[in-house]
C-alpha cells in the first residue's frame, strides 16, 4: 500500500503494524526452531506484483514443499481481494501478522520496509531486496541506506550490479545477479493473450492492436504533467485514439501508482488500466503492440518483447540525474505531437519497418541491460539464492 501521510487511517494502520512487529520481536526467541515443514517467506511491497509476484508464483508452483510464501500488506481492501482470489496474504494490522513475523525465516521486499525496519538487525530474519524496476531515475547511496543492511540484493544483470556497487554504495559481496523474476513471463509466457484479456476485462478489444501509454509520475518535479508537449490530457489522448482508430487499434492508459491527479480521458477508444487496480504490469505488456513512454522504467521490461517503443522528448523529472541515461533509450525519441503521431502511425502500419531501423539498437541495449539473464529462469535463480542463504548459515533442513 502506498502510504498517504495526510490520511489518519493510514497512520493508524501503520501504528498497528508497528505493534505487531514489536510483538513478533518479543515472540521470536521463544519460537520452536527448525520446525518440520516449509519455511515461511514473507513478501512485502505496495502490491503483489513485479518481481515479488514472479517469486511468489514460482515458490507456490515449484517449491511448495520447501517454502510457504505469504504476501504482507497494509491495505485491508487489497488483502480481501487477494484472499478471495486464493492467494496466501496477511494483513499487517491484524494480530495474525505478529504470528507470521514471529515464525517467518525470510523477508523479500521491492521498496522499503516501513514498520518492518526494526526487525532488520534485531532478529535472525534474513532480508532480500529485489527492487521494482530498472531505473532511468538517478539514485545515490542515501536512497538505499536500509537496503545496504540486507543479507542480499538481487539484481537484473552485471550492469546493474556495477551500478549498485559503484553508484548506490552497496557491498559487492551482497549484490547477486539473478535476473529480474518479473521478466520470466515476458520471455517464456505462461498465459495466452485471450486469458490475459479475459482477466483484465479487455475481451472487447480482441483482434485489435493495443497501444500502451505509460508515463512516469511527477517524481521530483511537482508541476510536471503526465502529458507531454504542454498539451491538455484529453486532447493528447484523443489524438492517439484517432490514429489508433485508423489502424484497428485501441489505447491503454496506465497511470503510475504515485499519480494522484484525476485524468480526463475520452470515452471512445481509450481504456484506463491504473497500477493501483491492475498491478500485473507484465500481463499488460504482453498484450501491447506499441509502447509510448517518457522516463518510465517500464521501457526496460517492454524491451524484451522487441516491439515498437516511442520515447517522449520531455524533461526528466529526476533531482539526482540518471542511473541509466538517455543513451539507453532504444526507440525513436519524438519531440512534438505531430512527430509522435507519425511514428505511431508507422509503428502500427509497418512494425517490420520499425524493426529494420531499430532492431539492432534494441538488441544492443538488451545485451547491456540484461546480458544473459533474461532467459525465463530468473525467479528460479532467486529461489536458489534463498536456499543457499539457509545452507550457508547452517540452518538447512
Amino acid at each position: 500500500m502506498k502510504i498517504d501521510k495526510t490520511n489518519p487511517v493510514h497512520w493508524l494502520l501503520l501504528a498497528l503494524f508497528g505493534l505487531n512487529v514489536v510483538a513478533a520481536l518479543v515472540w521470536r526467541p521463544f519460537r520452536r526452531r527448525n520446525r518440520p515443514g516449509p519455511r515461511t517467506v514473507v513478501l512485502y511491497g505496495h502490491k503483489l506484483s513485479g518481481n515479488l509476484l514472479a517469486i511468489y508464483r514460482h515458490l507456490r508452483t515449484g517449491h511448495r514443499d520447501e517454502f510457504r510464501p505469504v504476501f504482507l500488506t497494509m491495505d485491508p481492501a487489497y488483502h480481501r481481494d487477494l484472499t478471495m482470489a486464493g492467494e496466501d496474504a496477511c494483513l499487517a494490522a491484524m494480530p495474525s501478522c505478529a504470528k507470521l513475523l514471529a515464525s517467518a525465516e525470510a523477508i523479500i521486499s521491492d521498496h522499503g520496509l516501513h514498520a518492518l525496519q526494526p526487525m532488520l538487525g534485531r532478529s535472525d530474519l534474513k532480508f532480500f531486496d529485489v527492487w521494482h524496476g530498472i531505473p532511468f531515475k538517478g539514485f545515490d547511496a542515501d536512497d538505499f541506506r536500509v537496503q545496504h543492511r540486507y543479507d542480499e540484493t538481487w539484481v537484473a544483470s552485471p550492469l546493474l550490479s556495477s551500478l549498485y556497487t559503484d553508484r548506490f554504495g552497496f557491498d559487492p559481496a551482497r549484490v547477486k545477479v539473478t535476473g529480474y523474476g518479473r521478466t520470466d513471463a515476458l520471455v517464456v509466457p505462461q498465459e495466452s493473450h485471450q486469458a490475459i484479456r479475459n482477466r483484465l476485462g479487455l475481451q472487447h478489444v480482441a483482434g485489435r492492436k493495443l497501444v500502451l501509454f505509460a508515463p512516469t509520475w511527477k517524481q521530483d518535479a511537482s508541476n510536471r504533467s503526465l502529458f507531454p508537449f504542454g498539451i491538455d490530457g484529453r486532447e493528447f489522448m484523443e489524438a492517439l485514439a484517432e490514429v489508433c482508430q485508423r489502424n484497428n487499434a485501441s489505447v491503454l492508459f496506465r497511470a503510475h501508482l504515485n499519480a494522484k491527479d484525476p485524468v480526463p480521458l475520452p470515452a471512445d477508444g481509450v481504456f484506463p488500466l491504473p497500477f493501483a487496480d491492475y498491478p500485473d504490469t507484465e500481463a499488460i505488456l504482453q498484450l501491447s503492440d506499441v509502447l509510448i513512454c517518457d522516463w518510465s522504467s517500464i521501457a526496460f521490461d517492454f524491451l524484451l518483447l522487441d516491439r515498437p517503443t516511442l520515447f517522449l522528448d520531455v524533461e526528466p523529472p529526476f533531482r539526482k540525474g540518471f542511473s541509466l541515461g538517455p543513451e539507453y533509450r532504444f526507440g525513436p525519441v519524438v519531440s512534438d505531437l505531430p512527430d509522435l503521431l507519425r511514428q505511431l502511425e508507422r509503428s502500427l502500419a509497418d512494425p517490420e519497418g520499425y524493426r529494420s531501423e531499430y532492431g539492432a539498437r534494441h538488441e544492443a541495449i538488451r545485451e547491456q541491460v540484461y546480458g544473459s539473464f533474461a532467459d525465463g529462469r530468473s525467479a528460479e535463480r532467486c529461489v536458489q539464492r534463498l536456499n543457499r542463504a539457509f545452507v550457508t548459515d547452517g540452518s538447512s533442513r
